[in-house]
């Protein structure tokens, strides 16, 4: 065997440090990032299943507990969008269930918060993964929810049209914010929801067209909306 030269030396000096670095590293978002699925399993799982309106009721109890524990896994993976987007839907859904709520009251103020806290959220999912037209949709739905209709949910809404005509709930959610706001859309977001609707297959059409009438909106030729 050759003895190793003083440059191979060198190169093993140089480069043997940061091979190991790269390899502990490594290891080490592997490790954080199952430690982090570990500890969410059943918090993701809840919140999937109450996606789905399935699972155990979502008491108070069930709630809090599911958010603390999605708290806790981005204390671990805090670059974890679905773990975002898992907090921003148990935010948003537990002030919708909340109704019709008074100004200025402690209930009132509970849902503005839960809302803010929605949309932070959300905000959070989108930028780590920008690509997911629900995390955007979603997000336009809680400021609407929290009445601000500004540029930043009409930013939202857009790139969810442009990334999630193929998805149904996306659809139904745009239809839903759309024709809530139609009479002050410009005519490019009203053609868009009009073209959505016409792209979507017919057994799915249905759930659209049906929100549509119910803000007597114009989406698709009227004989299918009055």
């Amino acid at each position: 065997m050759s003895p190793i030269t003083g440059q191979q030396r060198l190169v093993l000096a140089v480069c043997l440090p940061l091979v190991l670095f790269f390899a502990g590293l490594s290891l080490w978002h592997g490790v954080r990032a199952a430690w982090g699925d570990a500890m969410t399993l059943s918090a993701r799982w809840l919140v999937a299943e109450w996606r789905e309106n399935k699972g155990p009721a979502p008491i108070p109890a069930l709630w809090v507990q599911a958010r603390n524990d999605l708290l806790d896994g981005l204390r671990i993976t805090p670059d974890n969008p679905q773990l975002y987007d898992d907090l921003g839907y148990l935010h948003a859904s537990r002030a919708q269930t909340m109704g019709l709520t008074e100004a200025d009251t402690p209930l009132g103020n509970y849902q503005r918060q839960l809302l803010d806290d929605a949309i932070g959220h959300y905000r959070a999912a989108t930028r780590l993964r920008p690509t997911l037209p629900y995390s955007w949709v979603y997000l336009a739905k809680a400021k609407e929810l929290r009445g601000q209709n500004d540029a930043e949910l009409w930013q939202a809404f857009d790139k969810a049209l442009k990334l999630g005509s193929g998805e149904a709930a996306v659809r139904l959610v745009l239809v839903e914010i759309a024709c809530a706001h139609w009479s002050r859309l410009p005519t490019v977001r009203q053609s868009g929801i009009v073209n959505l609707v016409a792209i979507t297959p017919a057994h799915h059409r249905s759930k659209l067209v049906s929100a549509a009438r119910a803000q007597r909106c114009p989406v698709s030729p009227p004989d299918t909306i009055n």
